[in-house]
């Protein structure tokens, strides 16, 4: 059984009447007692509606000043019923929580008591609520039968005296009731009104509402004699407070959640001005949680969620806090005087703790953990700011490999806002036509002096207040915003075109390599239909080999039928697929089976280590040999000296790409320095 279901059940059992409104006063949800009474109406519906038409005007009234305050209260006959009306706004909501409790008898003694002179007789004819009378001056206090068997008691149990309750009262409650009590003594109130909580008899605490009135005064004012009520809200309180753990206790990890976070935070910064204390807000966030979700399925996700949690626990200093923001986001409140050390200490202590392998339903299994920490007062002394830097540290070490933490520095907001205005700027970008294409030849190897027959197309972006934005910031800025499958589309068309007129003007075969984001990938899946890149190129005549896509290795690991259907898809349309910083971060090949791939771009990193020889040396020879074994030719990027280019041409490298041949340049540079003559010195002219 699901909580939700579970947690209606337990208030469709309460002797009251539980519904669910907005802030219109409209009736979004009932427990099964309130709809068996209102002949089950169709939701949602206005709750005055069902009032008597004489409470209608009053209940509206309330119900608007209830807006302001959060809680609402109201005696009002539902049809022809009274009923006592208690709600509460939800935290963090818009919307209420309400009971109806009968109280027609109780109306009835009270109506009784004010029309007649023997109200102690009326009271005992009375079957509802406990009633007691007292006789304030004389020192004595009549309990009906009712009131006594409430608290488990019988008729001659108990002294009739005020003392014989008031020291059955939780200590907890005893000063709130005392100055209810004297607020309506002294006229402040016209009613006494007060919850507290009663011993019973057989050692349990009942919460009941105690109501009453000073029914007669002596001639100084002073009270004479006052006649109330009470009534068991034990189950109500305990609705109340299964409501209050609903909204501040994460329910998997049983953790404090955001709401029960921020409460914590509130009181540790009003604390830390009077005592002087720091505190430091550490946001962990688990690295590849979603791999173990999708390859293992949510219940291990969520089995593995609780292990964190505890192991979380396990490393808190006394006085720490940990919550449950959501999902894999947990969050650590350290209060000390040395908040910098103890952030330190403690987030070593949990990336140890974390990277260490869980047992989950019968799997080994291995996550780690990014940290960011902010600190108050010297990173701001409200929460919104602390979560904000806490975040962009977050975001720092996440982005400098993962598995580390990192503290929040100015430099970091500096970043963070020019991230947020190269967001906003990217927006408008392509609009704009700040977007350009610059082309880089690749050569062959065994023939450098020949014109270029391949080239890959290189998006640059020139800001007019910026100046011209890095790819390497605002690529990933696109990919995580989705502008990229805009871009790319962009990207595409642009290139299509440029290898149109290239073919059309003599230079047959050519073909232009384009850069393909996996987010493409995946927005064809679930985001948005990509354009048809194949229909394109058909429309423009062109014949796919005219373009060659490159991927990434990381799109391959995803090994997602889907992605490898439209890899297929551009592959049987005659388009190249090329395989871009092969061999950059994953160990493992067997993805070279399931795809067809006609070309692995060997990263510049390992080309770069070629004239020191060894390692690289040998890497770069064996992705040669392995490539060529599969069918596949092979490209080197960033190839800067002559000794790189003349150590790939000896082991066979087909294809060379770097500085040493030529940067990108703009198509009519690109014609005007490639489509002529070339000769070797001029090659090596043009590179140094």
């Amino acid at each position: 059984m699901s909580a939700h279901v579970h947690f209606s059940s337990l208030l469709d059992a309460l002797p009251q009447q539980v519904w669910k409104a907005d802030a219109q006063g409209r009736l979004l949800w009932m427990n099964a007692r309130l709809a068996e009474a209102l002949n089950r109406p169709a939701l949602p519906a206005a709750l005055v509606n069902w009032l008597h038409e004489e409470d209608r005007s009053a209940f509206s009234a309330q119900w608007a000043a209830a807006q302001r305050s959060g809680r609402f209260e109201m005696e009002y006959r539902l049809g022809n019923q009274w009923v006592l009306a208690q709600a509460q706004r939800l935290p963090d909501s818009p919307l209420w929580l309400g009971t109806h409790t009968d109280i027609a008898a109780r109306r009835t003694v009270e109506a009784r008591l004010r029309e007649a002179d023997e109200v102690w007789k009326l009271a005992l004819e009375c079957s509802g609520d406990g009633v007691w009378d007292w006789h304030v001056q004389a020192g004595i206090e009549y309990f009906s039968e009712r009131y006594l068997r409430l608290y488990g008691f019988e008729p001659g149990d108990v002294d009739a005296t005020p003392e014989a309750f008031d020291a059955r009262t939780h200590p907890d409650d005893l000063a709130q009731m005392d100055k209810d009590r004297e607020d309506h003594f002294a006229g402040r109130t016209p009613l006494y009104r007060n919850e507290h909580r009663v011993l019973a008899k057989d050692g349990s605490w009942k919460w009941i509402l105690s109501r009453g009135m000073v029914i007669a005064r002596d001639t100084a004012g002073r009270p004479l004699r006052m006649v109330g009520t009470h009534t068991d809200i034990t189950d109500r309180k305990r609705q109340e407070a299964l409501v209050w753990q609903q909204a501040r206790v994460d329910t998997l990890t049983g953790l404090p959640n955001r709401r029960s976070l921020r409460e914590r935070i509130e009181r540790a910064l009003a604390l830390r001005a009077l005592r002087g204390d720091e505190l430091a807000v550490m946001f962990v966030d688990l690295d590849h949680f979603k791999e173990v979700n999708d390859s293992l399925g949510h219940d291990v996700g969520d089995a593995l969620l609780v292990q964190v949690a505890g192991r979380l626990q396990e490393h808190m200093p006394p006085g720490g806090v940990v919550a449950r923001m959501g999902g894999d986001e947990f969050t650590v409140l350290l209060a000390t005087d040395q908040a910098v050390l103890a952030a330190e200490r403690v987030g070593h202590d949990l990336l140890e703790a974390l990277s260490e392998a869980f047992e989950v339903a019968g799997e080994r299994v291995y996550v780690s953990a990014s940290i960011g920490v902010s600190l108050a007062p010297r990173d701001g002394v409200e929460i919104e700011a602390l979560f904000k830097h806490a975040d962009l540290a977050l975001y720092e070490a996440k982005g400098a490999g993962r598995n580390r933490m990192s503290l929040f520095t100015p430099a970091l907001h500096e970043a963070a806002q020019r991230r947020a205005r190269l967001v906003a700027e990217l927006r408008e970008a392509l609009r704009l036509s700040q977007f350009s294409l610059v082309y880089q030849p690749i050569l062959s190897l065994q023939d450098p002096t020949a014109p270029p027959r391949k080239a890959e197309a290189l998006l640059r972006w020139s800001h007019p207040q910026l100046g011209d934005v890095s790819p390497a910031q605002f690529i990933p800025i696109a990919e995580t915003s989705g502008f990229i499958v805009d871009i790319g589309d962009w990207v595409f068309r642009e290139a299509a075109a440029q290898v149109l007129a290239w073919r059309a003007a003599g230079h047959e075969g050519f073909q232009i390599s384009v850069n393909k984001s996996p987010v493409q990938f995946l927005g064809e899946r679930s985001h948005r239909v990509q354009p048809d890149w194949v229909t394109h190129l058909r429309g423009l005549g062109l014949p796919g080999d005219a373009l060659a896509v490159e991927i990434t290795e990381g799109l391959l690991l995803e090994r997602d039928e889907a992605v490898a259907e439209r890899l297929r898809a551009l592959r049987e349309a005659g388009l190249a697929i090329s395989l871009d910083d092969f061999g950059t971060g994953y160990s493992s090949l067997s993805y070279l089976q399931h795809h067809d791939i006609d070309t692995v771009k060997i990263d510049r990193s390992f080309v770069a280590g070629l004239e020191s020889g060894g390692k690289a040396l040998a890497l770069c020879r064996a992705i040669v040999t392995m490539a060529h074994e599969l069918g596949m030719e092979v490209v080197a990027e960033g190839v800067e000296t002559e000794a790189q280019m003349l150590a790939l041409r000896g082991m066979g490298c087909d294809w060379g790409q770097g500085w040493w041949f030529g940067k990108g340049v703009p198509a009519a540079e690109f014609e005007e320095r490639w489509f002529g003559a070339i000769t070797a010195s001029s090659v090596s002219a043009t590179t140094r």
